[in-house]
C-alpha cells in the first residue's frame, strides 16, 4: 500500500510543482513528515541537503523519501517515488512547450512571466522556511546559516561547494 501512497503522493506534487521543485518543498514536507510519517523533519532536511550536492533537480531527493518509506523494499520505493516526481510534469513541459511557442507572439506570455513572479519567490521562500525546521538550532547553527547565505549572495561559489563547505564547518563545529 505504501508505494501506491508513494505513487500518489510524489504524482499530485510532480503537477503541483508550479514554479519549480523549490514550491512544493512545504507540501512534499507537509505529507511526508506529517500525514504519512515516512521521514522526520530531520531526516527530510538532510535528504534535501544531499539533493543539493547531486547534479539536476533539487526534487530529485525524492527518491531519497522513497527509500526511507518502504524499509522492505527500498529500491522500488526510491523508483516509484522519483518516477512519480518527474514523469507526470515532464509530459505537461512537452504539452506546454508547443502551446507556449504556438503564441510566441502575444504580449500575455511577458504579462503572465511578470504575474507569476511574484508567486514563484513566495513559494521559495515558503520552502525555505520548511526546510529549516529540520536544522539543528544553536547560535553556532544560526551563525553557519548566516554565512551561507551571505556568500550564496555576494560571491559566486556553486552551491554543491557551498553546501560541502558549511556542512564541514557545520560537521566540525557542531559535533
Amino acid at each position: 500500500m505504501t508505494i501506491l501512497h508513494l505513487l500518489w503522493t510524489f504524482a499530485q506534487l510532480s503537477v503541483l510543482g508550479f514554479g519549480g521543485g523549490k514550491g512544493i518543498i512545504p507540501q512534499m514536507h507537509a505529507e511526508v513528515v506529517h500525514q504519512y510519517h515516512w521521514v522526520s523533519s530531520e531526516q527530510f532536511t538532510q535528504f534535501y541537503t544531499i539533493g543539493k550536492l547531486i547534479p539536476g533537480p533539487t526534487t530529485v531527493f525524492a527518491a531519497l523519501v522513497g527509500y526511507a518509506a518502504v524499509p522492505a523494499n527500498p529500491l522500488a520505493g526510491a523508483a516509484v517515488a522519483a518516477l512519480a516526481m518527474f514523469v507526470p510534469s515532464s509530459a505537461i513541459l512537452v504539452g506546454f512547450d508547443a502551446l507556449w511557442e504556438r503564441f510566441s507572439a502575444s504580449p500575455w506570455r511577458a504579462t503572465l512571466s511578470r504575474g507569476l513572479a511574484p508567486a514563484i519567490v513566495g513559494l521559495v521562500w515558503s520552502s525555505v522556511a520548511t526546510i529549516a525546521r529540520g536544522a539543528p538550532a544553536s547560535p553556532v547553527a544560526y551563525a553557519i546559516t548566516a554565512a551561507a547565505v551571505i556568500l550564496m549572495l555576494r560571491t559566486k561559489i556553486s552551491t554543491p561547494l557551498l553546501v560541502v563547505l558549511a556542512g564541514g564547518v557545520g560537521v566540525v563545529a557542531l559535533r
